[in-house]
């Protein structure tokens, strides 16, 4: 069982399909003006005519080629790229059976730029699926690329930090503000990529963006080099990788420079459409923030909160039939099964005729018209418990706190107890490419090829733990005795933590203490129990009621002290106190924390509910009216109604 458990992340299904290539390698020829060979662009087509998952990845690269390229391409392959635009699904509501996912947040920004782009490139022309015109599709898609925009600024992203999917909405971002024939419309999503990349500088260390995160894979997890937006991130913070910058882009096989970033881009991924933008600029700002690392003494951290949770639907959407505001939202982050959502979700799942979809046929269990009329299924849900309700990525309160060499990311007091599944809730990352973090292993209860798997043994969480941070100091208190959910796989009784192998100098585990060293940063790792390895980079606390502590310490506060083995003797001194709901660890500062109740730092309680972004930087409200940001004599300045956008 425990092996099958391990082997989860790599069965069918488990890794997403997009990593088939949604781009091709020739896109950088056209780009530089050659001509190619033109059946990588075919099986593009093919993709997106069988209307399989992520064929709309695949668009976006299509009509970027079509807008840019098409002077370059055979007559017979663009009357074939244009056939295959005219016959798309370009959304639920249109005529169609297929397992495409339309919903999730990058899915719906992506469908909705392709549907506005294809129809202002072919206005006239009807498109065959839906029966409408080109023009049609181009006001529907704006209407929706608006709202989508919108809560993007008011709320910011529910696939908070995700170091995959930040790629997709890259990519039809840049798409937007490059082809997209509305100067507001342009503008604004010149304004939401500009929050994105900021979230990324934020949260990355050295390049690697690798937080707390809502929606994370194991791959990104254990090794921040291998994050999706690794190219995009290259593009921003190495002053001489040349792919894109202040006054437009540079050929995309200009040579990274800079000891993180070696090699071209990867011309398969579709973040190639962001890298390949002539129109948008990096406000220099941004390149500011990703570079900025203090020591600890004088760093302060970056506080975030992106999202809604579920008791805030119905404040922000009171129209609880709206199957386009209140439903597309809550479908973008993933909330199907949830007492706030079921209802809604059933009929969108009827009047979209969602029957067949891969992705949703399990719905079927609930389609009883009798419950739905009288309103029975929000407490059928609540008596089954499905552990399907962990899909919802709901608010993500993140604390992040850069070093020297060293980035301790967590989503504070995340839902504790609650199941769970991609949400990444803590991670240490360091120069070197090394990576700390616990999970609580689970099992996903799906295993079919139209799914990712997850949760998995190292994606996501079976249940989440309460957790906070205070500065270079992370606390976790796992409890796994939740009443069991409808669906759920047997429960493991342990958790575990990912310490890179072959990426730290020390690693040496003494009792239930394991000390790491990776160049000048120190690690210590504390659980309520002994440790005892697993599988390489892996080490397990047994039991259903634990605690696990992470300390982080630079080698400058030790050069006194004894150096490492200082840091050892000294964090041997300390321990935790834990009652079962309170732990409380003295470190240089006194953690105190009791499940689901108060969280003390020396005896004060702490709020971790935040504002959008709380920053050495500036600060950004919810629903601001306006973003200021400055930092080392650059400024940006964001109005998402006003269409300004002024940066120096």
């Amino acid at each position: 069982m425990l092996e099958q458990m391990r082997r989860g992340s790599t069965e069918p299904g488990a890794i997403p399909r997009k990593l088939g290539g949604a781009s091709f390698p020739g896109i950088r020829d056209l780009h530089e003006g050659r001509r190619i060979d033109e059946s990588q662009i075919l099986e593009l087509l093919e993709w997106i005519d069988r209307r399989l998952d992520c064929a709309d990845f695949r668009l976006v690269t299509v009509l970027r080629t079509l807008y840019a390229y098409s002077e370059l391409i055979s007559a017979p392959t663009l009357e074939a790229m244009k056939r295959s635009v005219l016959t798309f699904r370009y959304a639920m509501d249109e005529p169609g059976e297929d397992s495409m996912c339309f919903w999730s947040e990058n899915h719906q920004l992506l469908f909705a730029s392709s549907e506005y782009l294809a129809g202002a490139l072919y206005p006239g022309e009807i498109f065959a699926n839906a029966g409408m015109t080109g023009a049609a599709h181009r006001k529907r898609g704006r209407a929706r690329l608006l709202r989508w925009l919108s809560w993007r600024w008011d709320f910011g992203f529910s696939e908070w930090h995700s170091n995959t999917y930040y790629e997709e909405d890259a990519a039809g971002l840049a798409l937007l503000v490059d082809f997209s024939p509305d100067a507001d419309l342009r503008r604004k999503a010149e304004i939401v990529l500009d929050l994105l990349l900021v979230d990324i500088a934020a949260h990355s260390l050295d390049g690697f963006f690798a937080a707390a995160s809502g929606r994370c894979y194991e791959e990104q997890k254990k090794d921040p080099s291998r994050a999706d937006v690794l190219d995009i991130a290259k593009a921003i913070f190495d002053p001489e990788a040349g792919v894109v910058g202040e006054g437009g882009a540079a050929p995309a096989d200009t040579a990274p420079g800079g000891s993180s970033f070696r090699g071209s881009p990867d011309c398969t991924r579709i973040g190639m459409n962001f890298l390949l933008s002539r129109t948008y600029a990096v406000p220099p700002i941004i390149r500011e923030i990703g570079r900025s690392v203090g020591t600890v003494a004088d760093s302060a951290p970056v506080l975030s909160s992106m999202g809604l949770d579920l008791s805030e639907i119905a404040r922000e959407f009171p129209d609880a039939g709206d199957m386009e505001g209140r439903g597309m939202f809550l479908w973008g982050m993933e909330a199907f099964t949830n007492p706030q959502s079921v209802d809604l979700s059933m009929k969108m799942w009827g009047a979209w005729n969602l029957k067949n979809n891969g992705f949703l046929r399990e719905l079927r269990a609930l389609d009883k018209p009798f419950a739905s009329a009288l309103g029975l299924l929000p407490a059928a849900v609540r008596l089954l418990n499905p552990v399907t309700q962990g899909l919802a990525i709901q608010r993500g309160n993140t604390y992040t706190l850069r070093g020297p060499g060293w980035m301790l990311s967590t989503a504070q007091r995340h839902h504790a107890g609650e199941f769970s599944d991609q949400q990444h809730i803590w991670q240490a990352t360091f120069a070197s490419g090394a990576s700390i973090f616990v999970t609580h292993p689970a099992k996903a209860p799906f295993l079919d090829a139209e799914r990712n798997a997850t949760p998995g043994y190292w994606t996501g969480n079976g249940i989440l733990p309460d957790s906070v941070q205070d500065g270079a100091v992370h606390m976790s208190i796992y409890d796994l005795r939740r009443r069991r959910g409808f669906m759920e796989r047997p429960r493991l009784m342990f958790t575990h933590a990912w310490v890179s192998p072959g990426r730290f100098d020390v690693i040496r585990l003494e009792g239930r203490r394991l000390f790491a060293r990776t160049g000048a940063s120190y690690v210590l790792l504390l659980g309520k129990n002994p440790l005892r390895p697993g599988e390489p980079g892996e080490f397990i606390q047994d039991g259903a009621l634990t605690y696990w502590i992470c300390e982080i310490s630079s080698a400058g506060d030790w050069a006194d002290s004894g150096g490492f083995e200082g840091f050892c003797a000294s964090s041997l001194e300390r321990n935790a106190e834990f009652s079962g709901r309170r732990l409380v660890y003295r470190g240089k500062r006194i953690l105190d924390l009791t499940w689901k109740g108060p969280f003390l730092v020396d005896g004060k309680p702490v709020d971790t509910e935040y504002p959008r972004f709380d920053s050495p930087w500036g600060r950004i409200e919810r629903k601001p009216a306006a973003v200021e940001l400055s930092a080392e004599g650059h400024s940006l300045r964001l109005g998402f109604e006003s269409g300004d956008r002024d940066y120096t």
